[in-house]
């Protein structure tokens, strides 16, 4: 309202001045109120301007402390929840890596403790079986012997020497090679038996490590998947809440 009459005052006065021809020559006094308007704004402006840079200086620096706390807090949150994932994973993997390790050595001590009697066993039982089989045959083969010498004693008596000795020397050889062939074949069992058994008790072995380093290995992937994921969750919420907190300040400058 000062300012509209003001105005209206310069207008006047320019009017009283214009009705009076060339007597004189006035000063704008519109011209003059809008110089002294410009200078005073300009100061307003600057005083303005000055006052709002020292507080935009001390907010913008405020606000960047804030940040990089709330940045600095975040990765050692980050970094806290990692390495007590990877505390915990590792401290499960070995946990259980012991449990397996105990059970095997368990298994292999009860197998290597039981292995000489089951084949103390065996080695009893073929030898005894092998033992009445030449004893059978030792028996049958002296029975005949006898009664074939007994038999035709009178016939052959003049060429005992030259008849007795090769059939004594093929009874032999028979007998020899009998019981050659037994331990020979007997002998291949044994080695058979040998290789079936060590490749049973190695496939077992190889089989359960095999087992165990798959199921490690899964156990491993999921552990690391969940870990991954609970720390990009976790990164997703501090980041969400930082950006609020930071749109928040930004929303409250005014």
């Amino acid at each position: 309202m000062k300012m509209k009459n003001k105005v209206a005052a310069g207008v006047v006065v320019v009017g009283m001045v214009a009705s009076m021809g060339s007597v004189f020559a006035a000063t704008n006094a519109g011209t003059q109120l809008q110089g002294w308007y410009n200078t005073a704004s300009a100061a307003v402006k600057n005083v303005i301007a000055g006052d709002f840079a020292s507080y935009y200086t001390a907010q913008t620096t405020a606000h960047a402390t804030a940040v990089g706390e709330l940045k600095g807090q975040a990765q050692r949150d980050i970094r806290d929840a990692g390495r007590a994932q990877v505390a915990s994973i590792n401290q499960s993997i070995n946990n259980q890596v012991n449990e397996y390790t105990g059970q095997i050595n368990t298994a292999q001590a009860a197998i290597a403790s039981n292995m000489p009697a089951e084949y103390d066993a065996v080695v009893s039982a073929t030898n005894s079986d092998t033992n009445t089989a030449i004893a059978g045959i030792g028996v049958q083969n002296k029975k005949d012997l006898t009664n074939a010498i007994k038999n035709h004693k009178e016939t052959y008596l003049n060429r005992l020497d030259t008849e007795v000795a090769p059939t004594q020397t093929a009874a032999v050889q028979a007998l020899n090679d009998k019981i050659s062939a037994a331990k020979s074949e007997l002998s291949a069992l044994l080695a058979a038996e040998q290789t079936e058994a060590t490749n049973e008790i190695k496939s077992n072995l190889d089989n359960k490590i095999a087992a165990l380093e798959a199921e490690l290995k899964v156990l491993t992937d999921n552990g690391v998947a969940a870990a991954k994921a609970e720390i990009a969750a976790k990164g997703a919420v501090v980041l969400a809440n930082s950006l609020n907190e930071l749109d928040a300040i930004v929303q409250g400058i005014n």
